[in-house]
């Protein structure tokens, strides 16, 4: 038998469940969470955990991220998987992981994980897509999917995520105008303890935090198998570069803020996303 004959000759379409994972979405109940996650491009799942287990995740990530926040300017955190295990348990959190396959497919990857604390008076920035390094139109199916574990509950008061509800729909990055304007958007409500989740095509933001304290969040993106090269050549990088030139450096990667063993390259940001659109 060959390698083709053996592989599925289907594509699931993106709004349905695969029959090997329906009992688990029925299991865990997340039957709704599904169909608001298709339609609205965001859904929330409360009580996600034990509270024991969100506190010792809010502690975590104070402890990790005080000591490097500036006063009174939101600070975080990457790579959060080598800091603590609690972040391990956390991305293994059984519904997490049943969302996950339903939104980006059986073979999904952890793509980044990270902390903020946000204090009173931060938090606002303008509308976008998680998929900021896809060109438009996107895919049909959803390529990232962004779970924000809150620690301390979700308002506007507090900070909340801001979405516009049925933006994926539009498979395209908002443009500057619609970034500043946050036409439609509205913020994500919930109690400590809740998993927020939206597209990697849904516009979305957030708000300043307004009352007293900070928002505490663990973010957990994971993206479609798809979204990697087939050969892996970071071992023999630096070789490669000296031996071909700075072509090779972006060729392997080197130039852009992806897949890096520090975490997401800010200083390649802009650079990046632009290269990524043409």
């Amino acid at each position: 038998m060959s390698l083709l004959t053996e592989t599925r000759d289907d594509t699931l379409p993106p709004d349905e469940i695969s029959d090997e994972l329906a009992p688990t979405i029925a299991e865990l109940g997340l039957e709704d969470t599904c169909r608001q996650l298709v339609e609205e491009g965001y859904a929330v799942i409360e009580n996600v955990s034990s509270p024991e287990f969100n506190e010792r995740l809010r502690e975590t990530i104070l402890r990790l991220v005080k000591p490097v926040q500036v006063t009174g300017k939101t600070a975080g955190m990457n790579m959060l998987l080598l800091k603590d295990p609690v972040f391990g348990e956390a991305i293994t959190n059984p519904k997490l992981m049943a969302m996950a396959e339903f939104s980006v497919g059986r073979g999904y990857l952890i793509s980044q994980v990270t902390s903020t604390v946000t204090p009173q008076g931060e938090g606002h920035y303008g509308l976008h897509a998680d998929q900021v390094w896809l060109p438009a139109p996107f895919p049909e199916h959803n390529m990232n999917l962004t779970f924000c574990w809150v620690t301390d509950g979700y308002s506007a008061e507090q900070g909340a995520t801001v979405i516009v509800p049925g933006s994926h729909r539009l498979r395209r990055h908002p443009n500057h105008a619609e970034m500043e304007a946050r036409e439609g958007a509205i913020p994500i409500e919930c109690p400590p303890n809740s998993i927020v989740m939206w597209d990697g095509r849904a516009w979305h933001s957030s708000s300043p935090r307004i009352s007293p304290g900070e928002r505490v969040v663990c973010h957990i993106s994971c993206s479609r198998l798809a979204m990697r090269v087939i050969e892996n050549y970071s071992a023999h990088a630096d070789d490669l570069i000296e031996r071909h030139g700075q072509r090779m450096a972006q060729l392997l990667g080197r130039n852009d803020s992806l897949d890096s063993p520090s975490g997401f390259r800010y200083e390649n940001a802009i650079e990046t996303f632009n290269n990524s659109r043409i």
